[in-house]
């Protein structure tokens, strides 16, 4: 009996259910993207809009329930309770909606949402997707500067590092590729919204009037960096790579190179 008193604590723990109104739901719009993918940036620009939220402060809402963002988080068949997230997402939005706004619109960019989004959306009345993908080369260089101190690891250790990352890239762009060709979800690269963010919201199907309040010229305050207007860091991070980080990574998406196309992304020439 002691044991299942503790079992169920842990799950509770792992996965709570608070109270929430059960008519009282939002449109959820959910960014397919991998991670370090200019998630961030879009995410930000569209809750420049007075009927958009997010739910934690990165727009990601796994990080608001212990059991969805554990280290299996990237596993397909991972075991998830979608009563629990229903529950805290919900009940999130409706203490924003009576104590900051009248809120129509969820922006939620949890990446690992892509191994599971027909099931996860489904539990929602209403949702919309777009998919989102970066250069593969600049998304590399900017892992592996914000997860494996570059600056302080010798060059067989970065290349390591880059090999594991540009390997998760081919993973999860597959699984992007796949929901795009499948579902039809709209595509805009980071590429692309950095040019011309207006595009983004030409993609979008959200409730009525939402898209005529988003900022597209919004300075905006993206992570680390200083608020500015949308801008393209490809170049700044791919700079940090040597020639040889470059050819190894090359030597990796060639063999991938199909997908890199269907992205619009090239390899870099030697």
């Amino acid at each position: 009996m002691y044991l299942s008193n503790e079992i169920i604590k842990k799950s509770a723990e792992l996965w709570p259910l608070p109270d929430y109104e059960k008519e009282n739901e939002p449109h959820f719009l959910f960014i397919l993207t991998p991670p370090y993918s200019g998630s961030t940036a879009i995410a930000t620009l569209l809750n420049t809009s007075k009927r958009t939220t997010i739910l934690q402060k990165r727009a990601e809402g796994q990080w608001l329930i212990p059991g969805l963002c554990q280290k299996d988080r990237w596993e397909k068949d991972k075991d998830i309770n979608y009563n629990s997230v229903k529950s805290v997402w919900l009940h999130r939005y409706q203490e924003l909606n009576r104590s900051e706004k009248i809120i129509d619109v969820v922006i939620e960019k949890s990446p690992p949402n892509m191994m599971r989004i027909m099931e996860l959306s489904s539990h929602f009345k209403s949702f919309s997707f777009v998919a989102n993908n970066r250069d593969p080369y600049a998304n590399c260089a900017s892992i592996l500067y914000r997860l494996h101190d570059a600056a302080n690891i010798g060059s067989k250790q970065r290349l390591i590092a880059l090999s594991s990352i540009a390997k998760g890239w081919i993973k999860r762009s597959f699984v992007i590729n796949e929901l795009v060709t499948i579902y039809k979800i709209p595509l805009i690269t980071y590429e692309e919204f950095c040019k011309n963010p207006a595009t983004l919201i030409t993609e979008l199907n959200l409730p009525q009037g939402v898209v005529d309040t988003i900022d597209v010229n919004a300075v905006v305050k993206v992570k680390d960096y200083e608020p500015q207007k949308m801008l393209n860091q490809n170049d700044r991070q791919i700079s940090k790579l040597t020639v040889e980080e470059v050819k190894h990574l090359t030597s990796i998406f060639i063999h991938s190179k199909e997908l890199l196309d269907n992205f619009g992304y090239s390899l870099a020439q030697s």
